[in-house]
């Protein structure tokens, strides 16, 4: 009996130890690829000082065009914006920036009006995006922050890396296969960081509403003293939302917000469409200038 329970003993090591490796192995190879935004930044990106960076959730990466925005300016710009995320996240990618030894002047914070009330961020849908670099603090530290229940796939996974990459099979596995056949390969965005919807969609708000924009949220706070502590000059900036009058008590916020009527030039109600996107690019040039 006691052979017996050593046996099974001894297979479940291996078999652990097995996994871990695969797992290991996988977020090494998507950590070395181009597929997410956050291997993208410290892969891709050659350029190590820029003019402004744009950073965001999806109305960062959608809104603010930076081939156009060169063009017209004349200046260096990167989109390291990540969709379905919000400040939290967005404070992450800034340390992930600086520590694969990027550096800014100026950073274009795209926020929304309910992301900067939130006074109890939540860890965001796409952060597992982040787990190939969890070995590093300021990444393990926001996963443990974040993750309040009492199993932490994410933060575990700094210890045995089986636990992240099974939990988030399709969203980490699936593409570490992809990128180890095509490194180059990206997840739904160009060679600066861009990405935007196409002209078909239609928003559906039919009254106008009105927002009072506090800020509450911790991140953003930690946000601007991370910008005065890097010589960074913070652009908070909010896009066009459909139908929508808002209050701003911040006279440095960019405010787009009403600068789109017509409903053809949006996605949906807060997602411009390419037509949108062009304009607003356009636009947003002139604060650079």
């Amino acid at each position: 009996m006691k052979q017996f329970i050593k046996k099974i003993a001894f297979y479940v090591l291996m078999s652990l130890l097995l996994f871990n490796g695969i797992a290991f192995l996988s977020l090494q190879i998507l950590g070395k690829s181009n597929f997410y935004k956050p291997e993208f930044v410290k892969n891709t990106v050659i350029d190590t000082n820029f003019d402004y960076v744009v950073l965001g959730s999806s109305t960062g990466l959608t809104t603010l065009d930076t081939k156009l925005i060169d063009s017209i300016t004349n200046k260096k710009g990167l989109n390291i914006s990540m969709d379905d995320t919000s400040l939290n996240s967005h404070f992450l990618m800034l340390q992930h920036f600086k520590a694969s030894n990027k550096s800014t002047k100026c950073l274009v914070l795209a926020v929304t009006p309910w992301d900067l009330k939130n006074k109890n961020p939540k860890l965001n849908n796409n952060d597992y995006r982040f787990l190939p670099y969890v070995q590093e603090d300021y990444v393990f530290n926001y996963y443990n922050e974040l993750e309040t229940k009492t199993f932490k796939p994410l933060s575990f996974s700094r210890y045995f890396p089986i636990i992240g990459v099974s939990y988030y099979n399709t969203e980490i596995f699936y593409p570490s296969i992809l990128s180890f056949f095509d490194p180059k390969k990206r997840n739904r965005f160009d060679q600066k960081g861009n990405f935007s919807y196409p002209n078909n969609g239609k928003p559906y708000k039919l009254e106008m509403d009105k927002i009072d924009v506090v800020i509450n949220n911790p991140f953003y706070f930690k946000i601007k003293e991370f910008c005065s502590q890097n010589n960074i000059k913070l652009r908070t900036y909010i896009s066009p939302i459909f139908k929508t009058e808002l209050k701003i008590h911040d006279d440095s916020i960019i405010d787009q917000s009403n600068f789109l009527i017509g409903e053809e030039m949006f996605y949906d109600n807060i997602h411009v469409n390419q037509i949108g996107r062009r304009k607003c690019s356009i636009e947003f040039a002139k604060y650079l200038k």
